[in-house]
């Protein structure tokens, strides 16, 4: 190959001090021509990156790109004669601290699934023993098919992470879940994932029962219509994990939302709030948690005669009117109130602000507002109805209010499970006794 790149394979054994080593495995998407943007937000991060592309890949990306970018020959056949002499797709393997398959399509997630080594990146998935981070892309209908789900859910449970997938517009002209996550947002969760290799695995919630509530809740007026809100579970769910990465026993208890349940953690799913009320209640009297964190979107209104049957127009125009509406059970007022003595609580609070507004002001007005009536032990209070916070964000940040008065910027948008982080990082000692 004509420019400069070197052969990982061939560069002298490095001390695991290092540099941390990435594998970027690119499947046959739509998405795949995003991976020089991520190779080159690797290499700024200081992550050496060997890129394994499947052959379908070369329709949306170019070896030469990957291989200026990534300063690395790119690995594409399985069947190399000038590399399988020394069993190349074994190094490969032994080679990396992660490997990132991005974009992962339903196809390569299926084989790996499967436990196939039909290519040379599924060989490497099955042969290699460093972690995989998963950063789906897909048509919506593909990612919400059963099959896709349960292939999901079987790279879960044998230890695989994932982020995203996004919605948005979709190269089919779809709208709804299937994009591929940003690459600034799969390279900061490559790191969180890498971080305890030089530092040693971050175990500082371990022992800890953390309790996290995730995601949407339906109010229904009758058997097929609801009410509910545009939680994506996203914060939630991103909590459970990084909780259950430091050594956690994570219950997460979560609304109707689309999202694998993340390694370690243990799932109950629930639609209404009553059903998510009496889930956590179950949890707090089998034994307190440590903490927890109550981010669900719950609705905050319910029917007062919900339908057994489906309604007409009429009736239901007549469901809508504001006589036949009642608030709903509040479920974090509720578990305070009964086990606030042996768990800590941490609330959330989403809360617009119209521009021009001292959005810091507000948010801490609200937050503390909410914080006296919820009686908990802090809150987070987020803005939402802007780009790069809050519902169907990739990133959020906000206002951590304690009761003792203590405030905390989280500064600017961040990846939510880097804002998980930060947060499980000031909730890591107990708070003072409660009043």
């Amino acid at each position: 190959m004509a420019h400069d790149v070197r052969d990982p394979l061939r560069d002298p054994p490095r001390d695991r001090g290092g540099a941390a080593r990435v594998l970027l495995g690119v499947s046959g998407g739509i998405a795949a021509y995003k991976a020089p943007e991520l190779v080159r937000a690797f290499v700024a991060a200081g992550i050496e990156v060997q890129v394994v592309m499947t052959p379908a890949a070369r329709a949306f990306a170019t070896e030469m790109a990957l291989a200026t970018v990534s300063r690395r020959p790119v690995r594409v056949e399985l069947l190399d004669a000038g590399e399988e002499g020394r069993v190349g797709h074994i190094e490969l393997a032994d080679w990396p601290d992660l490997v990132v398959v991005a974009p992962a399509t339903a196809n390569v997630m299926a084989r790996a699934a499967a436990g196939m080594a039909d290519d040379l990146l599924t060989t490497v998935l099955l042969a290699t023993r460093a972690p995989v981070l998963w950063a789906p892309a897909m048509n919506t209908n593909m990612w919400r098919h059963p099959a896709t789900q349960a292939n999901l859910a079987t790279l879960a449970e044998r230890g695989a992470a994932f982020v995203g997938p996004d919605r948005g517009e979709l190269a089919c002209g779809w709208i709804g879940e299937g994009r591929m996550i940003d690459p600034p947002i799969i390279v900061e969760h490559a790191r969180t994932l890498l971080r305890g290799r030089d530092a040693g695995v971050d175990a500082s919630w371990a022992g800890r029962r953390v309790l996290v509530s995730a995601g949407p809740t339906r109010a229904y007026l009758d058997p097929v219509r609801f009410i509910s809100n545009a939680s994506t579970g996203a914060m939630g769910f991103a909590i459970a994990e990084e909780a259950a990465r430091r050594g956690a026993e994570v219950i997460l208890v979560a609304g109707p939302v689309e999202r694998a349940t993340p390694v370690g953690v243990r799932r109950v799913s629930v639609e209404t709030a009553e059903q998510m009320l009496a889930a956590m209640d179950e949890v707090l009297r089998a034994a307190p948690c440590e903490l927890v964190a109550m981010v669900a979107a719950v609705a905050d209104l319910t029917p007062r005669q919900p339908s057994a049957g489906k309604l007409d127009k009429a009736e239901l125009l007549a469901a809508l009117e504001p006589g036949a509406w009642s608030l709903g059970v509040d479920v974090l007022a509720t578990l305070v109130e009964r086990h606030g003595d042996r768990s800590v609580f941490l609330g959330f609070g989403a809360q617009t602000v119209e521009d021009g507004q001292d959005v810091h002001a507000r948010l801490l007005a609200a937050g503390r507002s909410k914080l006296a009536r919820k009686r908990c032990h802090a809150i987070f209070v987020n803005r939402v109805g802007v780009p790069g916070v809050g519902f169907g964000s990739d990133t959020n940040t906000g206002l951590l209010i304690h009761r003792d008065e203590r405030v905390e910027d989280a500064g600017a948008p961040r990846a939510k499970h880097s804002l998980a982080a930060w947060l499980l990082d000031r909730l890591h000692e107990p708070p003072p006794e409660r009043p």
